[in-house]
């Protein structure tokens, strides 16, 4: 005879409720969707310096204006001067277009940039 307590049923699989698989289906694809933005703004207007060249975006998630390489053919305006804290297309030259970026945070400051382009053909 073999002494000592009965040992206890194993405890029953514990099943995820309906909302807790909604939440967490939710939750990936918010940040599926941060993460697109945050890639698709590495190349906008906001990244351009002096010398980059640029094109014009048909994406809707974006600004306007793409960074792109100068030597494709994809290239059509080269920033001449960048201008930050101010939204006055009159601070670029006569002979040159002005494209004008504004971006209103609910939290901290809002951005705001003028480009000053030359066409890069």
């Amino acid at each position: 005879m073999q002494g000592g307590p009965p040992v206890p049923p194993p405890r029953p699989a514990k099943r995820r409720s309906p909302k807790t698989i909604l939440r967490a289906v939710g939750a990936v694809l918010g940040l599926a969707f941060l993460g697109v933005a945050w890639i698709s703004s590495m190349n906008d207007a906001s990244s351009a310096e002096v010398g980059d060249c640029v094109k014009k975006s048909s994406s809707s998630l974006d600004d306007g204006l793409e960074v792109v390489d100068c030597g494709t053919s994809e290239a059509q305006y080269k920033v001449t001067a960048v201008h930050d804290d101010t939204s006055d297309p009159s601070v670029c030259p006569a002979n040159e277009s002005a494209y004008s970026k504004s971006v209103h945070r609910r939290r901290g400051s809002d951005t705001r940039m003028v480009l000053c382009l030359t066409s890069a053909k």
